[in-house]
């Protein structure tokens, strides 16, 4: 049997697609309408299929799990519009 990654076929398509991407930390309290902001900025702006998005979390040994919500992008000037504006 083969062993899990932990990541499913969208992440990976993401990552292979995708070269430029973008970290958004996700505070305790979440991110609350933030995130709708940032969708709706990137649905409004750029071109179905040239961007993605998905929930990621870093695991570090003997650390705290950080979650993060990773925006991909196709195109480095969208992602550094995306950066400059929402940060990350």
């Amino acid at each position: 049997m083969a062993r899990s990654t932990g990541r499913n076929t969208f992440e990976t398509e993401a990552e292979r697609t995708f070269p430029h991407r973008i970290d958004i930390r996700v505070p305790e309290g979440g991110l609350g309408k933030r995130i709708d902001a940032m969708q709706g900025w990137c649905r409004e702006r750029l071109t179905v299929g040239t961007w993605a998005m998905h929930g990621h979390t870093e695991k570090r040994k003997g650390a705290m799990a950080v979650d993060y919500l990773r925006f991909y992008f196709a195109n480095a000037a969208d992602a550094e519009a995306f950066r400059k504006l929402w940060g990350a």
